[in-house]
């Protein structure tokens, strides 16, 4: 995939019509495109589009497909803003993409807190390591082919299949087997990327002694709060954390703690937002590549 279709105009028109948008005050996280309103996707091509954003600008569709996802990680909506006008600015035009989504597979593949799951199950280890192989043949030029990537999930969907559906590990595998697709494949960097928000979040509210009972004992309390008009003038999380403060002091203590590791999970997502620009920066130009084979 070359971004632009190595054309400076398919770029401006793009970044005019994302500027267009948030100029208007249109610009939105969710949905797409509905009544003149339009996230990342939607501003540029006027519709709940991804493959036809993808093939408009040269972006690779599992790219194009994360990349709601990417935008969402920041808030408030000003730094959303300014994260996906970076996106189309700082792509090269011209710059081959074929192996980005490999490249950020591995970046997650490589996750210390991932590694720490997987390594608990040798199956499941084995799994990513073998898969983290296959994105490397990628991006060397050596594409596997479909039978290779067949075998490499099979076995990854044996080893998740392995473990306690309750367990931690059990997600970490399930990571692993997102993963187990070709960059071609139009959910494999979203999938993986989710599962690893997902399974890092989890094994750090274990650690910080967050459980489900707790969990279901916030959500009853803003249920019988609703019910009640208890400290209505409030709204969302502001309330539910003066509900706590004010009737449940201990619970409202783990409270902010869970909430500042939801907050971290966040940054999982943006510091991949970042790590594609950079990697589409460094990417070489379609020509320069052209040129070297």
């Amino acid at each position: 995939m070359i971004a632009f279709h190595g054309d400076p105009l398919v770029k401006a028109q793009a970044l005019d019509r994302l500027q267009g948008h948030v100029a208007a005050g249109s610009f939105v996280y969710f949905p797409a495109w509905e009544n003149g309103n339009a996230n990342v996707i939607g501003a540029v091509v006027e519709a709940d589009d991804t493959p036809a954003y993808a093939e408009r600008l040269g972006y690779p569709l599992a790219l194009a497909e994360t990349l709601p996802m990417l935008v969402n990680g920041f808030r408030p909506q000003p730094e959303a803003v300014r994260f996906a006008l970076a996106w189309l600015e700082r792509t090269p035009v011209g710059a081959d993409l074929t192996t980005i989504v490999s490249q950020l597979v591995l970046d997650l593949l490589a996750n210390a807190d991932l590694v720490k799951l997987t390594e608990r199950y040798p199956d499941v280890e084995q799994s990513r390591q073998a898969i983290m192989a296959l994105h490397r043949r990628v991006i060397d030029g050596d594409e596997p082919d479909r039978k290779t990537w067949k075998a490499a999930r099979l076995a990854a969907v044996a080893a998740t299949d392995a473990v306690d559906e309750a367990a931690l590990e059990r997600r970490a595998a399930q990571v692993v087997e997102a993963a187990a697709w070709p960059g071609t494949m139009r959910t494999v960097l979203r999938d993986t990327l989710n599962g690893l928000g997902t399974a890092e979040l989890h094994l750090s509210l274990s650690e910080a002694g967050w459980t489900e009972e707790n969990e279901s004992r916030v959500f009853h309390i803003r249920q019988q709060a609703e019910t009640d008009g208890y400290k209505a003038e409030l709204s969302g999380l502001d309330r539910v954390l003066a509900i706590l403060d004010a009737d449940h002091p201990a619970l409202a203590e783990q409270f902010r703690v869970r909430l500042d590791l939801m907050e971290e999970s966040s940054a999982r997502y943006r510091a991949l937002a970042w790590k594609a620009i950079e990697l589409m920066e460094q990417a070489p130009i379609a020509a320069t590549r052209l040129a070297a084979q």
